[in-house]
């Protein structure tokens, strides 16, 4: 039987079904607060190695934002492939097995590494178009202040309100296009290492997941925002746990929406 090895009742097993075949299910509200609560338990499974994963891991990307250019694509492009690893280790640890640092690089096998970084050159386009909109919307908005401006030159409040209503439209705008993406990113290396399922449906799986479970996903953004706050003080240090707990709640999700 599939288990964590920590305190607490143990996860549900996940149930084999053929890869790709299953639809994501529609789970309560509450279910939020539960992809914390399994996640709590992944990463007391294995603590210690879940820090130095996570440290091994932070080392990399610094080393990769030193590069220019080359290494903020390289960093966009691999970091699906780091978290499938990350995926196979919590399922790893959901069968009674050992997490082991050799977990982070376990998407480079010849057979994930391809649709994993195909899903980060997918990412890294949206993000690209996200930053395209953002600019032309930056742009656009100092225009319509302008135009505010020439059209009202005795009240100058005018204008700081046309800009000051677009740039506000601006940013919900990018807000809603930010959690769009997310939700097509969130459960993508999930579903290719664990289901197998190609690049292009896995975006289309998460998203539709995500899409589904809105609420879920709001009470876990509330947690989340909660225990950001308590892990930044003092110094930052609970992100050491909160970091891994993240990883853990993806998988928690994956594991309840898909095999529940």
């Amino acid at each position: 039987m599939d288990t964590f090895q920590s305190p607490g009742p143990p996860a549900l097993p996940p149930q084999p079904q053929p890869p790709g075949a299953r639809d994501p299910r529609v789970l309560p509200a509450g279910a939020g607060a539960g992809f914390w609560s399994e996640a709590w338990r992944i990463f007391s499974a294995a603590p210690g190695m879940w820090i130095l994963i996570l440290i091994v891991y932070v080392a990399i990307s610094v080393v990769l934002s030193l590069i220019p250019v080359v290494g903020s694509i390289a960093h966009a492009v691999l970091t699906p492939v780091f978290a499938g690893g990350v995926m196979l280790g919590c399922h790893a640890l959901a069968r009674g097995e050992p997490l082991t640092i050799t977990h982070l690089f376990d998407g480079f096998t010849q057979h994930r590494f391809g649709p994993l970084a195909i899903v980060g050159l997918i990412v890294l386009a949206m993000w690209i178009v996200f930053f395209l909109v953002a600019f032309v919307g930056l742009f656009l908005s100092i225009g319509v202040s302008g135009l505010s401006a020439l059209a009202d030159q005795n009240d100058p409040s005018v204008a700081y309100g046309a800009l000051g209503a677009s740039f506000i439209a601006l940013c919900l705008v990018l807000l809603v296009l930010s959690c769009l993406i997310f939700m097509a990113y969130w459960f993508a290396p999930a579903l290719v290492v664990l289901d197998g399922a190609d690049p292009v449906a896995a975006l289309k799986k998460s998203f539709a997941a995500c899409w589904g479970n809105v609420g879920a996903f709001l009470v876990y953004g509330l947690i989340f925002i909660g225990l950001a706050i308590v892990a930044s003080i003092p110094f930052a240090l609970g992100w050491l746990v909160l970091g891994p707990m993240i990883a853990g709640s993806c998988y928690a999700g994956w594991r309840q929406i898909w095999n529940g």
